[in-house]
């Protein structure tokens, strides 16, 4: 969506997520550089959005902020369209299902190798959407859920926590 610099006055939302969450941690663009093994300059080129980072770089930053790497690299959908089209390209890949819930269409299936489902992750977000509502846990908390989510059944180190979160 972003070629090289960004117009509009609007950085790269992976750009954007990286200030966001160097600032949360506390970290200058010279700490999380120095977490990443990465120039400074990198790092400022990355956070105002004029270089991509590549796959192996991203991951190092979103090591160094305790967040999966495809929390930084998820696509931003302007026109809902956008994001409609991305559902319609990996039905089959992700073996996406249409049926009626309630009355209403509901996408469900989505079985993938990874031993995560399409279902058993709208399960884990409604389960963290419920608790947030009812107060029981904060908007912060939510937040951090929503930035480092992972379902354990790919990423987990031998001591069983996330080698991105450390959960």
């Amino acid at each position: 969506m972003f070629g090289g610099k960004y117009k509009g006055g609007l950085a790269p939302l992976y750009s954007r997520k990286i200030k966001k969450l160097r600032e949360k941690r506390q970290l200058t663009q010279k700490q999380l550089a120095e977490l990443s093994g990465i120039s400074e300059s990198a790092m400022r080129s990355y956070e105002l959005g004029d270089r991509k980072p590549k796959k192996e770089v991203l991951e190092r930053i979103a090591m160094a902020l305790r967040v999966r790497p495809e929390y930084l690299s998820a696509p931003e959908f302007g026109p809902r369209l956008e994001f409609f089209y991305t559902l319609l390209e990996n039905d089959e890949l992700y073996g996406y299902t249409i049926t009626e819930v309630n009355g209403q269409p509901a996408i469900v299936g989505g079985g993938m190798t990874a031993g995560i489902t399409f279902d058993s992750f709208l399960k884990d977000w409604k389960e963290m959407k419920q608790k947030l509502d009812a107060k029981e846990i904060t908007r912060e908390k939510y937040e951090d859920w929503k930035e480092t989510y992972d379902p354990g059944y790919w990423m987990s180190a031998p001591d069983g926590k996330s080698p991105w979160t450390g959960k």
